[in-house]
């Protein structure tokens, strides 16, 4: 099992003690407004963090020093060998503290150092501007935009912007 730890933050694989401040977090629609599948009920968050169990690939981030949790971090296999997507998602009362970058630092750290993948990918809509930051924090390269690609709901289709980084570019720095 994955544990991080930085500075300020503890990354954690989420577990079942989780579940109503998960909830809460991925219940409000302001937080969840860049995400197809919309809000989350709390049994499909007790779904997700069940399969979680077997082989984690969502992760709570928590504050050391009180323990809240302030955000969740996806860590997922890619259909491409040695390729792991990351993505998160931050408490609207924790946003602009640097926690999703600070996070996913760690996991590029532990995704480049200690599992030797080859490639690490994100995306977001362009409008999300605080994801479009994390991603050039990590150093990704903007390898392009999706036109339309996702369909939201009754006519809404959405862009999706594509970032990767390479073993090589993060040895580099």
């Amino acid at each position: 099992m994955v544990r991080l730890e930085t500075k300020r933050l503890i990354i954690r694989p989420t577990n079942n003690s989780d579940v109503s401040r998960i909830h809460e977090m991925l219940s409000d629609e302001e937080t969840m407004k860049f995400f197809v599948e919309g809000v989350y009920s709390k049994e499909k968050v007790f779904e997700f963090i069940n399969r979680n169990q077997k082989e984690p690939h969502h992760f709570t981030i928590l504050l050391k020093s009180s323990k809240r949790i302030v955000g969740k971090l996806s860590y997922n296999p890619w259909f491409m060998k040695q390729t792991k997507e990351v993505g998160w998602i931050i408490f609207k009362t924790a946003e602009g503290n640097g926690y999703a970058t600070e996070a996913a630092k760690a996991i590029v750290k532990y995704a480049f150092e200690t599992e030797k993948i080859h490639r690490l990918i994100a995306t977001c809509q362009p409008e999300n501007n605080a994801s479009v930051r994390v991603c050039e924090k990590l150093a990704m390269r903007l390898e392009g935009t999706f036109r339309k690609c996702i369909h939201y709901k009754d006519d809404i289709w959405w862009d999706e912007q594509f970032y990767s980084l390479l073993e090589e570019d993060y040895f580099k720095e």
